[in-house]
């Protein structure tokens, strides 16, 4: 697998919290040597692609937020463009490219100030970028190359607006036994969030969702003492504790539990458990007890293959903390947990008043790429097989359910 990097890049965006919707600027770029070769069709492919109703960006984020945070066009219809700029492709200069076009939309009449999202879309063929697509890790800003066809990999770009909401790429920590003690190895991409190698069907994990506070106070148990807690799955209608969020030292161990809900998580079933290094729930890890199962195997395995089936343990002896799963079931799961080596009573602790004191994410403003092989067929192929998933203000909503 290639590798995937990330590199510091100057802030592209104000980080507003509070404001009812996502503005989007989407900007068709020409270079002075390679042009976008039919504008009109890739206008309307991108207003379906960015603002449809259904299978889109927007259809995307407002379904995993529960409504807590949506996207708008930024200007009339949010594509403009062909934007001609006094650039050659050639030397795919990330830089130039935003910095021209925002230069020339300014002159155009459509400041910076009118969109807190930029989506820069241009031809790929002479421009030779190394990477599908690429977000600012904080920002707003992304970059989406296209092939001669016009395809756009909707992987790709939910993947960059998740690194626009301040996400890593979301990795899988390998745990003998459950032993989080015993030195967890990182081994690939979790494949439970579009993040991690899971696609735009797979939901966010939900401590991406704790990142921008998209579970609300009585979705989420902040576990504060030994006890047996319900869950009931991450996505889907009715109230209940969707997460468990327990103290692990400096870090946070989250558990929850997936199910198909809509449109995603249908390659996703179970309890699952993930690291969150220093409390940056942003920058958390799939910790996987098995030695090798991956639901991710093109359908050769079950979506539950590496799910903490019923008696599985995660323990942590340095830190007296254990979690087991009692129960695991499609709508609902029991999961024991025990802090300072005080074992869990058997009832069930009521967490319906359980607060959510997730912290919003810092400034990071990095670049993060993304390449190879998407869930659509690619505008243009990259040497290797890179992760695909896609992506700085965000919004501090409680997420709505039905």
């Amino acid at each position: 697998m290639a590798a995937l990097t990330a590199v510091a890049a100057p802030a592209t965006a104000a980080t507003a919290a509070d404001e009812p919707e996502r503005r989007v600027q989407v900007a068709m770029v020409n270079f002075t040597d390679s042009r976008i070769p039919d504008a009109g069709r890739l206008e309307t492919a991108l207003k379906d692609n960015y603002f449809g109703a259904s299978g889109s960006l927007t259809s995307y984020y407002n379904e995993v937020t529960g409504g807590a945070t949506t996207f708008k066009a930024a200007e009339g219809d949010g594509v403009t463009g062909p934007v001609d700029i006094d650039l050659a492709a050639t030397g795919c200069d990330t830089g130039k490219i935003n910095e021209l076009t925002r230069k020339a939309l300014a002159a155009q009449g459509v400041a910076e100030d009118s969109y807190d999202h930029l989506s820069l879309v241009f031809p790929s063929e002479k421009a030779g970028c190394d990477w599908l697509a690429l977000g600012t890790v904080g920002g707003g800003t992304t970059w989406m190359p296209i092939g001669a066809d016009g395809k756009m990999s909707m992987t790709a770009l939910v993947h960059e607006f998740g690194h626009n909401f301040g996400y890593s790429h979301h990795m899988r920590l390998r745990c003998p036994e459950g032993d989080l003690g015993a030195g967890c190895k990182e081994d690939g991409t979790s494949h439970k969030s579009p993040m991690g190698g899971g696609g735009w069907e797979a939901g966010l994990t939900s401590p991406e969702l704790l990142h921008n506070k998209w579970l609300s106070g009585s979705e989420v148990a902040k576990v504060g003492k030994s006890g047996t807690y319900a869950l009931r799955p991450l996505y889907g209608s009715g109230s209940g504790v969707r997460a468990l969020d327990i103290p692990l030292g400096d870090d946070r161990l989250v558990v929850e539990l997936r199910h198909e809900s809509g449109t995603v998580d249908g390659e996703i079933q179970g309890v699952h458990a993930y690291r969150a290094p220093g409390g940056d729930y942003a920058k958390s890890a799939l910790l996987d007890p098995t030695s090798d199962a991956d639901e991710s195997t093109g359908g050769e395995a079950p979506a539950d293959a590496d799910a903490l089936k019923a008696g599985t343990t995660l323990t942590d002896k340095a830190r007296k903390v254990k979690v087991e799963v009692v129960k695991a079931g499609a709508e609902s799961a029991t999961v024991e947990v025990s802090l300072d080596g005080v074992a869990a009573p058997a009832k069930s602790e009521a967490a319906a008043d359980a607060p959510n004191d997730a912290r919003p994410e810092g400034g990071s403003t990095d670049l993060a790429e993304t390449g190879g092989n998407s869930d659509t067929t690619l505008a243009y192929s990259v040497g290797g097989a890179l992760l695909l998933a896609s992506g700085g203000a965000f919004l501090l909503k409680s997420r709505r359910r039905g």
